[in-house]
């Protein structure tokens, strides 16, 4: 708008100086012209040397922790920009930065920001825009500068109080019998060496003490494989936000995992769409947490369903924890089929009622525990480290 008054008033100046032959409107026509190209160029040049850099420490984090980010605007030329708005918006929760500054010739203006992580999920940290002009404020350019940085926000996990008196209820495994030919885990002996053993499982210290070549044998690793279930058909979670049922089971699945992964288990998980297949070690721990970060209620397959059509992968050597908000009578007679199969299970079943639902889930509970299985109510505000400990 300044500049079309401007223009106006340099047209009607020229206009009186053309029509009366006034000098003075001559000169004050030439001066307009020359502040609006002036301007202009002030504006395009301080645009073309506008650069941003940024750095973040990691594209990984956790609810409860920081994502920091820093942030540095240069001007690489000798014309002083003496307006520059910086701006960046974010799908993470509370990320953005929004200042206006000076920027002199040769000069550099850095923001070191961090936010707090209150979401899991997958995150874009957003386009950096500039916006500078002349002096005047005749003219403005902005510049965007495209960012495709994400992080991913991991479910936050809590460490159980009670939680050496899980694996007490869930024996897990045993020793099964039968040396493999396969290195493992579990060493079950030694042998004498045959033609066609591999020299590296030789067993030096009995080959020393009884004078002939020995060899390890194996057999398969004693403990079980424990598969942690996450419920997330879309009819039964409630709440949004952080305290809602589906945020509570990521927690309650990525703590149950993460538990279990510490005392060296193999650990698979699985819901509705989502699959990762029984394996241990701290790789496993990030894979893990990923894909819980990225599970959403949004599925329409009910918890039977998954159950039964997942069984498959369930052994006698297996052990089964459910995470659930679901208070249908029909995934605790999925249940009461694992159970005669041998199958261990846990249930961590959330309390629908205190997130604002009216299903009571005392009949759900009576079932499982009738069934022998080992079954813990969450409810909301209440902390998780002492959900083992009931």
């Amino acid at each position: 708008m300044r500049v079309l008054k401007l223009l106006a008033l340099w047209l009607i100046t020229l206009g009186i100086a053309l029509t009366g032959g006034w000098g003075v409107m001559y000169r004050i026509s030439y001066v307009l012209l020359i502040l609006i190209v002036l301007a202009w160029l002030w504006a395009w040049i301080g645009a073309r040397t506008l650069t941003v850099e940024r750095k973040s420490r990691t594209q990984r984090a956790q609810v409860g922790s920081f994502f920091e980010e820093w942030v540095a605007v240069d001007n690489t030329s000798y014309l002083p920009k003496p307006w520059v708005d910086v701006r960046c918006e974010s799908d993470l929760a509370g990320h953005s930065l929004a200042h206006g500054v000076f920027l002199g010739p040769q000069a550099r203006r850095t923001w070191h920001f961090r936010s707090q992580c209150t979401m899991r999920g997958k995150f874009t940290i957003g386009d950096i825009t500039c916006t500078t002009g002349d002096p005047f404020g005749l003219f403005e350019r902005t510049v965007r500068f495209p960012s495709a940085t994400t992080v991913v926000v991991y479910p936050r996990t809590v460490d159980f109080i009670g939680q050496s008196k899980l694996p007490g209820q869930l024996p897990g495994g045993t020793r099964q019998g039968g040396a493999v030919p396969f290195v493992t885990a579990a060493a079950a002996g030694v042998r004498e060496y045959q033609p066609s053993d591999p020299y590296h499982r030789i067993h030096w210290p009995s080959t020393a003490r009884m004078g002939r070549v020995m060899v390890k044998e194996f057999e398969l690793d004693p403990f079980a494989d424990v598969w942690v279930v996450l419920d997330m058909e879309r009819r039964v979670h409630l709440g949004s936000g952080p305290e809602s049922t589906e945020e509570y089971g990521a927690t309650v699945a990525a703590s149950l995992a993460r538990l279990f992964l510490l005392e060296n288990r193999s650990v698979g998980v699985l819901s509705q769409g989502q699959l990762v297949p029984p394996d241990r070690g701290a790789r496993q721990v990030d894979r893990v947490l990923e894909v819980l970060a990225l599970a959403r209620a949004n599925r329409s397959e009910p918890l039977a369903e998954t159950l039964a059509a997942e069984s498959v992968r369930f052994s006698q050597m297996t052990t089964v924890c459910i995470v659930t908000p679901s208070v249908d009578r029909a995934w605790t007679l999925a249940c009461r089929e694992l159970t005669h199969r041998g199958v261990r299970q846990v249930v961590a079943l959330i309390d629908p009622t205190s997130f604002g639902g009216s299903r009571s889930p005392d009949e759900v509970v009576a079932a499982l525990t009738a069934g022998g299985v080992p079954t813990y109510v969450v409810r909301q505000g209440e902390p998780l480290e002492g959900l083992l400990s009931q």
